[in-house]
């Protein structure tokens, strides 16, 4: 929820940097869920399959706003 909320609230800014701002505290949101999957697996909260699918997600969303990063950089130059 923190990644998707991060995204909404540096959008409203209307403003590139500002989104970028915001973009990269979603990449450490993504950290912090990895993080929480660690532990879940650790108190055995939910079964290692879905720590993997969730994990590989997180992943890919953050790679996802790497992404979504460096082409706005591009903007900003222009």
């Amino acid at each position: 929820m923190s990644i998707t909320n991060n995204i909404a609230e540096g959008s409203e800014y209307n403003n590139n940097k500002q989104l970028i701002r915001y973009l990269k505290i979603s990449k450490g949101s993504c950290a912090e869920v990895r993080s929480m999957l660690v532990l879940a697996r650790e108190l055995e909260l939910i079964s290692q399959l879905e720590i993997e699918k969730s994990y590989n997600l997180s992943v890919e969303i953050s790679q996802n706003l790497s992404n979504f990063i460096k082409y706005l950089n591009t903007k900003i130059k222009e």
